[in-house]
């Protein structure tokens, strides 16, 4: 009795640790090490984005690619995509030859009573590349 315990106990640690390791491996990136974003609305209806991203080393191309800007209408439960802000227009939302970088979008248009939030992806390149999507609260 005693012998199935402890092989019944081995057996659930190897399990449990192979979980860890792949949790590890998902959410692991070569890339990109951190990476935050923040939604702020003004009285005059500008909502600002701001973003921060750490990379594991200096990379080649660093920042976000890309940012939808998402509003709720009082009393809903969803959100509404009602913009997208793209680096290829905004050329402050991607550096070269940086470790870390932050940077703030503007977008006009912010509704009164309306709540709003980004999804940012951001994206780092070194060689090969990685992208991360973030949603702010």
């Amino acid at each position: 009795m005693r012998k199935k315990l402890i092989a019944l106990l081995m057996m659930f640690t190897i399990i449990f640790s192979m979980t860890a390791v792949a949790n590890a491996a998902l959410f692991s990136s070569e890339y990109i090490s951190n990476c935050y974003a923040a939604t702020k609305v003004s009285s005059n209806g500008r909502v600002t984005v701001s973003f921060d991203i750490n990379a594991t080393d200096q990379m080649d191309v660093l920042g976000a690619k890309t940012i939808i800007i998402q509003e709720q209408a009082p009393g809903s439960s969803s959100w509404t995509s009602i913009a997208t802000l793209s680096s290829d227009d905004f050329t402050n939302m991607l550096a070269y030859n940086k470790r870390d970088y932050g940077s703030n979008v503007y977008y006009n248009g912010g509704k009164s009573g309306y709540s709003y939030r980004a999804k940012v992806y951001f994206y780092a390149e070194k060689g090969g590349y990685d992208t991360k999507e973030f949603i702010t609260y």
